[in-house]
C-alpha cells in the first residue's frame, strides 16, 4: 500500500506494509509531554460500529498505531464504562488507569485477567468504600479524586492524581463523551485522530475542517493541524492545542 503525508510536507511512501506504516506515523507524531488522546471515527463521526464498540470502525493500522502510540505514553487512561465495552486488556507498552464510581470492572480483562502493570483505578472519595470493595479480588492499586457528583472539573481531578502519581505522558482513550469533557476542561494537549471511510461513503476535505470537528468535539477551536498522513480510504491526523509547545 501507498502512504501519503500531506502535512507539514507532501511525500508519498509506496509499497509499506501495515507495520511499516504505523511506525512511520507514530514516528512523525513524536513523544507528548503532556496529555495525548487518540480517537476513532468512521465517515459519518460514529465512533462505534453495530457491535457497540470501536471495532467495526477500527482498521489493521489503526489497530498497530494505537500499540505505537501506547508505547510513547507512561500511562494508558480509559473510563469504566469503555473499559467494559472494549473489553479493556493489560498492555505490555504501559499501565493502564481506570476511572470509576462504581468499581464495576468484572468483565474487564485488564483488571481481572493476566496484569503487565499493576492497574490503578481512579475513584471519588465518597466511592472509595464501595470501590474498593467490589475490587477486593483483585490486585489494583487506588488513587482518589476530591470530586463531587456533578462536578465539571472532574477530568481536572484526574490530571492531577495522576501527576501525584508521577504521570506525565498519558493517552485517553475513551469514548466521546468522555472526549468532550476533557476537552472542555482544556486537559488535553494533544488529539490523534483517525477517520476510516467506508465502501459507500468516502473521506472529504469536510473531515478534517474546524467546522466538523468543533461539532463532533464541542472544544476543538483551539487545536490546529500538525501531521496529516493518508492511505487506503483513512486518514491519520494529529491535532496540537495552540500555546503548547511542538518538541516532535
Amino acid at each position: 500500500m501507498t502512504l501519503f503525508r500531506l502535512s507539514p510536507t507532501y511525500e508519498s511512501f509506496v509499497g509499506l506494509s501495515p507495520e511499516e506504516q504505523s511506525w512511520l506515523i507514530a514516528s512523525e507524531y513524536g513523544i507528548c509531554n503532556g496529555w495525548r488522546a487518540n480517537f476513532v471515527i468512521d465517515a459519518t463521526g460514529q465512533s462505534f460500529g453495530a457491535n457497540g464498540d470501536s471495532s467495526d470502525i477500527s482498521n489493521h493500522v489503526d489497530r498497530l498505531l494505537l500499540g505505537k502510540l501506547r508505547s510513547l505514553a507512561d500511562v494508558i487512561v480509559t473510563s469504566g464504562k469503555t473499559a467494559r465495552i472494549e473489553r479493556y486488556k493489560s498492555s505490555k507498552h504501559a499501565p493502564i488507569a481506570i476511572f470509576t464510581r462504581s468499581g464495576d470492572l468484572d468483565s474487564v480483562p485488564a483488571i481481572q485477567g493476566t496484569q503487565y502493570f499493576t492497574p490503578l483505578v481512579l475513584t471519588p472519595v465518597s466511592c472509595l468504600p464501595q470501590v474498593e470493595a467490589n475490587l477486593s479480588d483483585v490486585d489494583v492499586r487506588f488513587a482518589t479524586l476530591e470530586v463531587a457528583q456533578g462536578d465539571s472539573s472532574w477530568p481536572n481531578k484526574v490530571g492531577d492524581a495522576l501527576r501525584h502519581e508521577g504521570f506525565q505522558s498519558p493517552i485517553l482513550e475513551s469514548g466521546l463523551s468522555t472526549m468532550r469533557q476533557f476537552l472542555a476542561s482544556n486537559v488535553l494537549d494533544e488529539v490523534c485522530l483517525t477517520i476510516t471511510a467506508s465502501a459507500n461513503r468516502g473521506l472529504s476535505a469536510r473531515h478534517l475542517s474546524k467546522l466538523f470537528l468543533h461539532e463532533l468535539f464541542g472544544s476543538f477551536a483551539d487545536f490546529e493541524l500538525k501531521n496529516l498522513f493518508v492511505t487506503d480510504g483513512t486518514s491519520f491526523s494529529r491535532w496540537v492545542r495552540n500555546g503548547v509547545a511542538d518538541l516532535s
